[in-house]
């Protein structure tokens, strides 16, 4: 079976394709990424030896009118070489998971007919997937609300990456340390100044932390600040821009304090964890808030504002927190009760049905 996986612009959309991808990949299907040129899809895909097609695009919302010409013009580009591309591959089908870059691919898959299968990890839909979902064969949903129920829309949750799923057995949500608080700290795949002057400033009113152990993802530019403050607190901490053994330290975290976006997320309830949400305030249709919405409704999770004002509100939660033990194994469970399990088999699984079906 040949395959052909489309997906760009972050990692929030790049790595649930690459789950789905490798779940072919080990069924012996031959792979194939269209994706930006010089991007992160383009560097994960070369090292799982899929074979790679570079398309030069650039976002359409939030541009100038300039900048939406060129946008509109790389767009019809990326479609006429996206023609070419796929007659050349005839593949037996297509998965895009989002990003500006699967419009030119998704589109010239209607036109040579063929199956385009997409999902959605938002709770609500990007503008990629809301024009592909007229067009696509079967749509995989990564949160109930991602787009209003219809015949060809699957509720399956967002595949996750192997460095969580292999530890997910291994997760008891009623163990928590009882001798040190671990506090995770994830600022995403680019760190983020404006939440991590809103957790410093938060420990100002927290007080006593020496029996905490503190874990802080940030970005590369923001290192030496957090390292510098750290290093005035009487706790242990650990400050890294890309943690390795993500899976370990999710697993020994006693309490979460993320953006939430929806691949995080994900994470977060599959390994059963309590979390606090600071929504990122500029995403795209303000997903993050109704992501984070989501779980707290399910009562997996607290928000709190992303302003640096709400400070003393993080802090007062995460001090209440830190001490309820009881709460923290409520919101456990509640994570628990969200999570989706194999989404990746899942999707393997429909897209070789529908695809049986179809010949």
């Amino acid at each position: 079976m040949k395959a052909v996986f489309v997906a760009g612009g972050t990692g929030g959309h790049v790595y649930p394709a690459l789950a789905v991808a490798r779940e072919y990949k080990k069924n012996g299907s031959d792979i194939f990424w269209i994706g930006g040129k010089s991007s992160l899809e383009e560097k994960l895909a070369l090292e799982e030896n899929f074979f790679f097609k570079g398309l030069q695009t650039t976002g359409f919302r939030g541009k100038g009118p300039l900048e939406k010409i060129f946008s509109i013009f790389n767009l019809i580009s990326s479609f006429i070489t996206s023609i070419k591309i796929l007659k050349k591959i005839k593949p037996d089908f297509i998965f895009s998971s989002g990003g500006f870059v699967s419009l030119g691919p998704g589109i010239a898959s209607f036109f040579l007919n063929i199956p385009l299968f997409i999902h959605e990890q938002n709770c609500v839909a990007g503008s990629t997937n809301k024009l592909l979902s007229k067009i696509s064969y079967k749509i995989f949903a990564g949160f109930p609300s991602s787009f209003k129920k219809r015949e060809k829309v699957e509720f399956v949750g967002n595949p996750i990456r192997d460095e969580i799923t292999n530890l997910i057995e291994q997760v008891d949500s009623s163990q928590f340390n009882d001798k040190k608080f671990n506090l995770l700290i994830l600022g995403g795949s680019q760190g983020s100044y404006q939440l991590n002057s809103i957790v410093l400033s938060c420990y100002k009113h927290i007080g006593e932390i020496k029996n905490w152990k503190i874990t802080h993802q940030t970005g590369k530019s923001d290192i030496s600040r957090l390292i510098k403050f750290y290093s005035k607190l009487d706790s242990e901490f650990r400050v890294e821009s890309f943690i390795e053994d993500i899976g370990q330290v999710y697993k020994e975290a006693d309490l979460i304090v993320s953006r939430a976006g929806a691949m995080t997320l994900s994470e977060i309830i599959a390994m059963e964890k309590p979390s606090i949400l600071l929504p990122l305030p500029w995403a795209t249709d303000n997903h993050q808030f109704l992501n984070a919405t989501y779980l707290k409704e399910l009562g997996a999770s607290e928000i709190v504002i992303s302003e640096e004002k709400n400070s003393y509100e993080l802090a007062l939660l995460i001090s209440n927190l830190a001490n309820d033990k009881e709460k923290r194994l409520s919101m456990s469970n509640s994570a628990k009760l969200a999570f989706i399990p194999e989404a990746t088999k899942q999707i393997f699984t429909q897209i070789n049905e529908s695809i049986e079906e179809k010949s």
